[in-house]
């Protein structure tokens, strides 16, 4: 699992090719509709206020982090792994 800093490490370095600002909205946007999400489904199933609240904040940092793991640290890793392959490739080659 990465680490706070090693997030927003990745996030600087993807953020460079992806400066367009409706995709930061929109990431933001999604954030918090799906926050939205689990807070009715707590107060659908009846949950007293505090348990709403426990709900919502204990769903706060695995929403958040999921969103940011999706959109920023897969590529990254994705492009690391297919360039330690090309890399193997080659030295396997000579």
């Amino acid at each position: 699992m990465a680490g706070l800093m090693e997030v927003f490490l990745l996030k600087d370095r993807v953020s460079r090719d992806r400066d367009n600002i409706f995709l930061i909205l929109f990431e933001k946007a999604f954030i918090l509709i799906s926050l939205l999400v689990v807070l009715l489904s707590g107060i659908a199933l009846g949950l007293p206020d505090w348990g709403v609240g426990a709900l919502v904040g204990a769903s706060l940092g695995p929403i958040v982090y999921g969103h940011y793991y999706v959109i920023y640290i897969r590529p990254v890793k994705k492009k690391q792994n297919l360039d330690v392959g090309k890399k193997q490739g080659k030295n396997k080659r000579k």
